[in-house]
């Protein structure tokens, strides 16, 4: 009697047992299955910032870029990283989606901005930013500052040309040392660029610039520049254009014994000078 109130009790509370941890089970399936939801809500939220920044930036920077013979994928990253896909506090409250610093037809925001040294150390400084009216008037400015540089050199940013760089790759790393002080500016554009297939909008991009990229490639092979070459040519080319006698008058000129009249008109030649000048 006494033994069978025990298995009893024992049945119950194992049965209790069961029940919590089938709860248990149910509620941390449910936890699991919320985190999941909230990161995949979170995952699809960025994805659609991201893709639609995109979406709405192609077309504009396609055609200005291409306009300045620049690489849209490059002006596409740099949008990109500098504004944060258009999140930044500069691009929602200036329009500035490039990190273009100063004043735009006087108008101008002040913002801090993170630098580094001429050593590499990062510090945050308090700087002006200009101020755009819309989206299109800062891309236009983006292009116009690559394809005129600064007042002092006015082809600073020439290696973002298709001219001159021979692809997207290119253009983003010239971009390292002048556009931005980080060194690593270039590497994070063209990481931009694989990750969301940006080198697409370069199709055609240069497609009437295969004269100047032929020349772009002559030049980094061979480290010299067209007007180089020229020179180059120039003198490898005077053999057939000879200005002034090679070979000394005195070769020509009769010997004393020779200095005799004849009528035959035939200049002799010493054969021994000229055989030294030929060794030579």
């Amino acid at each position: 009697m006494y033994n069978n109130i025990l298995i009893s009790d024992f049945r119950e509370v194992f049965q209790i047992f069961k029940r919590i941890q089938t709860v248990i089970g149910k509620a941390i399936i449910l936890g699991i299955m919320v985190i999941g939801f909230s990161f995949a809500s979170t995952t699809l939220v960025h994805a659609s910032v991201e893709t639609n920044f995109i979406q709405q930036f192609k077309v504009p920077i396609t055609k200005v870029s291409k306009e300045n013979h620049l690489y849209p994928s490059v002006m596409m990253a740099q949008a990109i990283v500098e504004s944060d896909f258009g999140r930044s506090e500069l691009s929602i409250q200036a329009n500035n989606y490039f990190g273009v610093k100063g004043s735009y037809n006087g108008q101008s925001v002040t913002m801090d901005t993170g630098e580094y040294s001429a050593k590499g150390k990062h510090f945050v400084t308090a700087a002006q930013f200009k101020k755009y009216p819309n989206i299109m008037a800062s891309i236009r400015d983006n292009a116009y500052i690559l394809r005129h540089g600064t007042l002092t050199d006015p082809v600073y940013y020439s290696g973002t040309w298709t001219t001159n760089a021979l692809s997207f790759t290119d253009a983003a790393m010239a971009l390292s040392s002048t556009y931005a002080t980080d060194m690593a500016y270039g590497n994070k554009l063209n990481a931009i660029i694989i990750k969301y297939d940006l080198n697409k909008l370069d199709s055609n991009a240069s497609s009437n610039d295969i004269n100047s990229k032929i020349e772009a490639s002559l030049k980094k092979q061979l480290g010299t520049s067209k007007a180089t070459a020229e020179v180059a040519a120039d003198t490898q080319s005077r053999i057939t254009k000879i200005d002034k006698s090679l070979i000394p008058k005195s070769i020509f000129e009769k010997t004393w014994n020779q200095r005799q009249a004849d009528n035959t008109g035939e200049v002799p030649i010493n054969n021994i000078l000229l055989e030294k000048i030929i060794v030579k």
